[in-house]
């Protein structure tokens, strides 16, 4: 395990710098929810700015990932956790939402202000209910269907400086999703 991951699990989760107990492990792993809001959040519970999702690799009862305002880049671990239901990773520097392709039952994706310039990885994300992916560098609404339109409820996307008036209303129109 990585340093960073080792010093936040000790520090941020378990409250100690001591060895982590069997039933501390357990716990862990056990969890469904991680949340790992950094130095920089309203509510931070981590003093160290994250840099990968690494440690959660071995975390496969998570539904609930809540790490925002850290320095991700990437997220392509994630698809080894195919139980994640919501997925709040904002304020981060997020380029791709590649590897969440196989979070079939993820219903929350909360990925504003990051760097992300396409949301085609959501395509088969079909039990999405909130999607939030303002404030990125997206250009088009490709990845969205009409068999999203049953499900998401709450859609937004604005601002989001490259993205075009004509491109939401093309959504709007022909797949009946309201961009928000």
């Amino acid at each position: 395990m990585e340093p960073q991951w080792r010093q936040v699990f000790s520090v941020s989760i378990l409250k100690h710098a001591n060895e982590p107990s069997a039933a501390e492990l357990d716990e862990l792993f056990n969890s469904p929810t991680i949340r790992l809001a950094g130095p920089t959040a309203p509510f931070p519970n981590c003093k160290i700015e994250l840099t990968n999702l690494s440690g959660l690799e071995g975390l496969t009862n998570l539904a609930y990932v809540i790490i925002t305002h850290h320095q991700i880049e990437t997220v392509e671990i994630l698809g080894k956790l195919p139980g994640i239901k919501s997925l709040f990773l904002f304020n981060n520097s997020i380029t791709s939402l590649n590897g969440i392709e196989g979070l079939a039952g993820l219903e929350q994706l909360y990925v504003q202000c990051n760097q992300i310039s396409s949301i085609k990885p959501i395509e088969h994300l079909l039990n999405l209910k909130e999607f939030y992916i303002h404030d990125n560098c997206i250009d088009s609404l490709d990845g969205l269907t009409e068999n999203h339109s049953d499900q998401l409820t709450r859609f937004v996307c604005r601002p989001n400086s490259l993205l075009k008036q004509k491109e939401i209303i093309r959504a709007e129109r022909e797949l009946g999703i309201i961009c928000r």
